[in-house]
């Protein structure tokens, strides 16, 4: 019994740790399209490119563009950056809001779109 935990273990673990790399797609339960979902500790880094647009970089060399829902004006016009408290374990499309660190200005993610 040990034996075949093991070496089911040894090949689903493997597995796991891949698909973990890549961003999730989880079933919106509003409809039947897709919402995208990122997982945090793939993202090696993250630009705000103006106040509508973000990109996130992923370790699988993967970019994301997130469309925010709205105009976040701070966003480019502070230093500092932003954050985001994650729940779930994932940062995910319209639902997610980011903090603008200077000023504390709160904006919606929106739409991601791969873009390479």
């Amino acid at each position: 019994m040990r034996k075949l935990l093991l070496s089911t273990a040894v090949a689903v673990i493997p597995a796991l740790l891949l698909s973990a790399a890549l961003p999730v797609r989880a079933q919106n339960p509003s409809g039947p399209s897709s919402t995208v979902c990122l997982d945090p500790q793939y993202i090696v880094g993250t630009q705000a490119v103006n106040a509508r647009t973000i990109l996130f970089r992923m370790k699988n060399g993967e970019v994301w563009r997130n469309d925010l829902a709205r105009p976040c004006p701070d966003l480019v016009s502070q230093s500092g950056g932003f954050s985001h408290v994650v729940h779930n374990d994932r940062i995910c499309a319209n639902v997610q809001e980011i903090e603008v660190n200077a000023t504390g200005m709160v904006c919606r993610l929106g739409e991601f779109t791969r873009v390479n």
